[in-house]
């Protein structure tokens, strides 16, 4: 195949060409909705974490377009070395890794840390595609077609759980489910895949740690754990409620000002947002991510390949299901788990790898106005 950009050959030549107006739009919308709630949650301090946000959010922005301007079919190319570093990464966490309230999850110094277990999530769908686009021409659509992608998967999943972070191994799990899922398999492979899920889950139960399980006490009965666990469920739901249709405005929110609600800047900032902007504010919220999700699957059903679409359904899973998760742990419909909301979460790891994803969105994007 030809040169897929044509002229100009450039770097800011392809940036300028290679941008989607509507991914930049969507996502710069989320960008600014959550910095003026990360200054509410911080009671208006802009040199705190506001600033080291903003740092992340522009480092972050360089590698969005970097990877923008990069034919995908590079990424393509170095899908399996990524795999093995991030891997291998994650191997070096619990060596050289740094505790951080019982759990070493981080690599780097107190001031300046990288999460490998959140740029896995990007990379894993980089790998998987290029393993499911290989494996496509040679199909046999039974359940030992899933053996090494499952691996694949299960791998990173195991290595993260055991910092211990169960959280991010699911979240792991559920970004790799909807890139799995376009492999073609008779039913009954597909309900022996159910069956084998089921059997996991209830091996996951049987090791659970004792406050893992407690979670899901205090997430069913809340109110049984007020004065410790359930505090910050409680006042999250309260937070909600307080905000009513339209919100009680940007830093008047009772609840954080007044220091009720715990974790305002990592687990729940959307309770802060929704207590100041209010049912309107937080469909507002809800359009922009949905419709980055969204935008990402159209992308897909129109890329010139099946790689491409495979990384279009894997970056548009990472947003869905952060963004469920997170906002479902604030309205009581899931337990805690620390899942953070793009964006809206302080953390200079999960910006980076929403960023990597965004820019992989504009590198296939791009791709469409050269399909033969």
């Amino acid at each position: 195949m030809s040169d897929l950009l044509g002229q100009p050959r450039d770097l800011w030549g392809r940036i300028r060409q290679s941008i989607d107006w509507v991914v930049v739009l969507l996502a710069f919308g989320v960008i600014a909705l959550a910095l003026i709630n990360l200054n509410s949650a911080g009671k208006g301090d802009w040199s705190g974490r506001v600033a080291t946000q903003l740092r992340w959010v522009a480092l972050g922005t360089v590698i969005m377009f970097i990877v923008t301007a990069i034919d995908y079919r590079v990424i393509y190319r170095v899908s399996y070395a990524a795999y093995a570093f991030a891997v291998g990464l994650l191997v070096l966490v619990p060596v050289i890794g740094i505790k951080v309230n019982n759990a070493r999850r981080w690599l780097g110094t107190q001031d300046v840390r990288i999460q490998p277990s959140e740029l896995m999530k990007v990379i894993l769908v980089i790998a998987l595609a290029r393993y499911l686009h290989d494996a496509y021409a040679k199909e046999s659509k039974n359940i030992r077609t899933l053996v090494v992608p499952f691996a694949m998967v299960l791998v990173p999943a195991a290595l993260i759980i055991n910092q211990p972070d169960l959280g991010t191994g699911v979240m792991i799990l559920l970004v790799a489910l909807p890139v799995l899922s376009v492999t073609r398999m008779h039913l009954r492979s597909m309900l022996g895949a159910g069956f084998a899920g089921l059997v996991a889950v209830a091996l996951g139960w049987r090791y659970m740690a004792d406050y893992q399980r407690k979670r899901i006490d205090v997430w069913l009965n809340p109110e049984l754990y007020a004065d410790d666990e359930g505090y910050q469920t409680i006042q999250a739901i309260i937070s909600v409620g307080n905000g009513g249709f339209f919100g009680r405005g940007v830093d008047q929110g009772t609840q954080n000002v007044l220091g009720f609600l715990p974790e305002p800047f990592t687990d729940f900032p959307f309770a802060v947002y929704a207590e100041e902007w209010g049912f309107v504010g937080g469909a507002m919220a809800l359009t922009l991510y949905l419709g980055i999700t969204l935008w990402s699957i159209n992308i897909a059903s129109q890329a010139r390949d099946r790689f491409g679409a495979l990384l279009c359904t894997g970056v548009a899973a990472l947003f869905f299901w952060h963004v469920v998760i997170n906002i479902g742990m604030v309205l009581q419909l899931v337990p805690v788990s620390g899942i953070t909301l793009p964006f809206f979460s302080a953390g200079g790891s999960n910006v980076l790898t929403m960023m990597i994803g965004l820019g992989i969105l504009m590198s296939v994007s791009r791709s469409r106005q050269y399909r033969s």
